[in-house]
């Protein structure tokens, strides 16, 4: 990656495991909240490249246990750590500023009273504004190919790269409520979720120890989850 090239990095993703990878320059997280920006994270950033991996589609297709799909589920958030670790080493070797952006915790902004927690950058955002796909009402990104199975990463570098366009296709029907009406707590309402709502049954303790993600309806119901009709 000496040269930079955006085409040959998105390849060496790829190589890594990434299903997915998208770029986007800076100047398209105008709206991103304050702290929460790129630039607040890697003052000098120009380009956010974002990352996916693939959900193994039978743990949620077929499968049924809570603790096969919390085994996948860490295991997928350690495998776009990897990568995208690997992707700021090389950037780094080849004299550019790079950052990596955890794929879930740990969390820097928490509220207590509401149990909301925020990343220090949106990954689902960064990929929507990389070209990756578009926001379902389930709060999940949805992508044409994969569908909502997805886990996300990023990383912030110093350079401006090429940009890929901003996916055209509508992630949901209008009229669908599918995920709003199958969800346990009503924690959606078709833009946001109501973490607090969704902690409540999505996370919980084994009586012989250890947690499990036990809810994933909003994922598992939604008519696009194993890519867009």
């Amino acid at each position: 990656m000496k040269n930079m090239d955006a085409v040959a990095l998105k390849q060496q993703a790829t190589e890594m495991g990434a299903a997915l990878c998208g770029i986007a320059p800076v100047d398209r997280f105008a709206h991103a909240p304050t702290g929460f920006h790129p630039r607040d994270i890697l003052p000098g950033s120009q380009s956010v490249i974002s990352i996916a991996v693939q959900f193994p589609s039978s743990t949620l297709t077929v499968g049924k246990s809570q603790a096969a799909y919390t085994f996948v589920r860490n295991r997928l958030m350690d495998k776009v750590d990897q990568i995208t670790f690997r992707l700021a080493e090389e950037l780094e070797a080849s004299g550019y500023a790079a950052i990596p952006i955890p794929s879930s915790e740990p969390y820097e902004s928490w509220d207590a009273g509401r149990r909301h927690g925020q990343g220090i950058l949106s990954l689902k955002h960064a990929a929507v504004l990389a070209g990756l796909g578009q926001m379902g009402k389930n709060t999940l990104l949805v992508n044409r190919q994969f569908g909502n199975l997805l886990w996300l990463g990023a990383v912030l570098v110093d350079v401006a790269l090429a940009a890929d366009p901003v996916a055209d296709y509508s992630p949901c029907p209008d009229t669908c409520r599918i995920c709003l009406d199958s969800c346990p707590v009503q924690a959606l309402d078709g833009i946001s979720i109501e973490q607090k709502k969704c902690r409540s049954v999505s996370g919980k303790f084994t009586e012989g120890g250890g947690g499990v993600y036990a809810c994933n309806t909003c994922r598992k119901v939604c008519p696009n989850m194993q890519g867009v009709n």
